[in-house]
């Protein structure tokens, strides 16, 4: 969802997008991008070398049940072939004992939507957000055989569906059969979420826009309460792996992110960069363009209504609607901490959690 606006699936450009993401660690950093169905790049920094990489489709397996894909490597980066692992994990071990471990953050789907994992964060305490257990996305109506195929190889048990009744009915979740993940939803009406967004159709300017914005999704924080809540309520129950999503998976989606994030102890300026990577993965150029020049091929993204209801807006603050501009959460989180105490006294507050449940949860995805 982009504030009130439903983006229908679109498939991304390449059935292979590259999935660059720098994961930030206490003294090294490490990334993963895809190439192609079987290549991935790797490149790492603060590990001396020469390394060894190792590779696995259990994103915990011990070094000792991992694959040896490369000995004694020489530099910081190397392609390595994955082959036809369907999500494979990497282990960098330096000779002196430092590990990195990574892997790829945006999924390679084919029709895909911001499908990417919260893995390998870093917490305050050191220690980093496991892979493969909590993953956030965007709308997954559009996803093709193929992507059902990988995402039910992944396990993932749970599906928190942020978006409301009408997005729903438009463009359902694809799972289905028996080992179909459960899909949990909460009804409420699209209206709820034009309501919070009265600012920003009166917005001249990107600051304008940029506070507009922050302040629906303060609102966001509320009207949501039920959804935010059973989402930490499935992962104090570990029925993960677990996936949260709206429509574009950047607003209702983000804010969840940042919120899940701040509880296990991620750092505020990695909760702000994890928000800022959607429009990475998700640029607003495509759907400024189609609110200029709709097209007449296939389904339009952009319902019409919205588009004339968005269309008129001044650049730069469409701009902000459709992106996901750093400010905007580190504006919301400067207004949690005024209003609430910070996002771990909101979580308190409104989403069921106490001081022993947020133990509990570091305990479980952080390692």
């Amino acid at each position: 969802m982009i504030g009130g606006l439903a983006l229908g699936a679109a498939a991304s450009t390449s059935a292979w997008r590259p999935s660059y993401a720098q994961v930030k660690l206490p003294d090294a950093t490490a990334s993963a991008e895809r190439l192609d169905p079987r290549r991935v790049h790797l490149r790492w920094s603060g590990v001396p070398g020469p390394v060894t990489v190792l590779a696995s489709s259990d994103a915990n397996a011990p070094a000792s049940l991992m694959r040896v894909l490369a000995s004694d490597a020489p530099g910081n980066e190397l392609t390595v072939d994955v082959g036809s692992a369907p999500r494979p994990y990497f282990l960098i071990e330096g000779p002196d004992g430092a590990r990195l471990r990574v892997a790829e953050r945006l999924l390679p789907l084919e029709a895909g939507r911001n499908f990417r994992d919260l893995g390998g964060y870093v917490a305050s305490n050191g220690k980093a957000l496991r892979w493969g257990r909590i993953y956030r996305s965007g709308v997954m109506s559009g996803l093709t055989a193929n992507d059902l195929t990988y995402l039910a190889e992944l396990g993932i048990e749970t599906v928190c569906d942020l978006r409301s009744d009408s997005e729903i009915a438009g463009e359902p979740p694809p799972f289905s059969g028996m080992n179909a993940p459960r899909i949990v939803t909460f009804g409420y009406k699209m209206e709820a979420t034009m309501a919070s967004m009265g600012a920003l159709f009166v917005a001249k300017t990107r600051e304008e826009a940029v506070r507009a914005f922050a302040s629906s999704y303060l609102e966001m924080a509320d009207f949501l309460t039920p959804h935010y809540t059973d989402m930490f309520a499935r992962l104090m129950r570990r029925e993960t792996p677990l996936a949260f999503n709206c429509s574009a998976g950047k607003d209702r989606t983000g804010l969840a992110a940042a919120l899940i994030l701040s509880v296990l102890g991620v750092p505020r300026e990695t909760v702000i960069a994890d928000y800022a990577l959607s429009e990475f993965y998700v640029p607003p150029d495509k759907y400024i363009a189609e609110m200029r020049t709709p097209t007449s091929q296939g389904p339009d993204v952009i319902p019409p209504q919205q588009r004339q209801l968005f269309s008129r807006m001044p650049d730069p603050v469409l701009r902000v609607m459709m992106g996901t501009d750093p400010e905007v959460m580190q504006m919301t989180l400067a207004s949690i901490d005024a209003k609430f105490g910070g996002p771990i006294a909101l979580a308190k507050t409104r989403y069921g959690l106490d001081d022993v449940a947020i133990d509990y949860l570091r305990t479980v995805y952080l390692a």
